[in-house]
């Protein structure tokens, strides 16, 4: 098979990735809601950017799907596999961020993607990468171990020894050292996955999605429900602060879209639209609002 075809059949199944993703969040905001936003970037690759802004039950939150090829792999994307960097290179895959407007369902991140890096017909190097990880406001400990069973039974359905390392690899990485703070209870992340067959590559991937979007929708029904005040809102335009704080200052996805000269709008889609910072808001925390750093300044074995 030509690399091109079997690029082609790759990128395929990451968009298929995406419509299984919709399907399941039209249940919560009709189809009319999103904005199906197909776009083209002339030398780079293609794309379908699905995103809500001012939903009834997100504020904010998209689905994208990408398909890139660029004469050179940014830096961002290697780590210290840098023998690929500046190599010819082809990414696609599916990123996700929720932010529901009820401040006692968190806010969700899932991203699932493929690199290979080649010259002519030849690989190079090729890997998966991807995890999910959960943000929230208020603390329901239930739902925290609902979202770590469901993360390590995906991983366990490919090998039992992923989730210990794919969990620590998410405590780490989803940190904001200036704060000494966790950007919430986590999850798994995982770089340079290799598999004999990219078609297993795919299945783990498939894997992930279903376990992120199962887990989710098991904790916004149990959620959605309950009320909230206008106090409740302040506080989660206060904690959006932080997630903004860590997407532009530490995320490496972030950080390749620009370098790779990829397209804003869909790069900067997981910032909330409603966010605050308030000079020493902290002083002021209620006791419910405390509640929130016990799993934040720490870490904790959830499986």
């Amino acid at each position: 098979m030509k690399l091109l075809d079997r690029n082609r059949l790759i990128g395929e199944g990451f968009e298929g990735i995406q419509n299984f993703l919709l399907d399941r969040f039209y249940l919560k905001e009709e189809k009319p809601a999103w904005q199906m936003d197909s776009w083209t970037k002339e030398n780079l690759g293609e794309g379908l950017s699905a995103v809500i802004d001012g939903g009834n039950f997100f504020n904010k939150a998209g689905v994208n799907y990408s398909r890139i090829q660029g004469e050179s792999l940014p830096a961002s994307s290697v780590g210290t596999n840098d023998e690929y960097e500046n190599k010819p290179f082809f990414a696609t895959g599916v990123s996700v961020v929720c932010h529901p407007d009820n401040p006692n369902i968190p806010t969700a991140h899932l991203n699932v993607r493929y690199f290979c890096v080649f010259e002519g017909e030849s690989i190079l190097g090729e890997w998966f990468g991807g995890g999910f990880d959960l943000t929230p406001y208020f603390p329901f400990e239930e739902d925290y171990l609902l979202w770590h069973q469901h993360a390590k039974a995906a991983c366990d359905s490919a090998n039992k020894s992923y989730y210990e390392k794919f969990k620590k690899n998410c405590d780490d990485y989803f940190y904001l050292p200036h704060r000494k703070e966790h950007r919430g209870i986590g999850g798994i992340f995982y770089e340079q996955l290799k598999f004999s067959d990219y078609k297993e590559g795919l299945n783990f991937s498939q894997a992930v999605t279903n376990a992120f979007i199962n887990a989710y929708i098991k904790i916004i029904e149990k959620r959605e429900s309950l009320t909230f005040g206008q106090r409740d809102k302040e506080f989660q335009k206060f904690r959006r602060g932080r997630y903004v704080e860590f997407n532009l200052l530490h995320d490496r996805g972030t950080l390749f879209g620009l370098q790779s000269g990829g397209r804003i709008e869909s790069i900067l889609m997981s910032l909330p639209t409603d966010v605050s910072w308030r000079y020493r808001y902290e002083d002021k925390l209620t006791d419910k609002e405390k509640q929130i750093y016990k799993y934040i300044k720490s870490t904790k074995d959830w499986c």
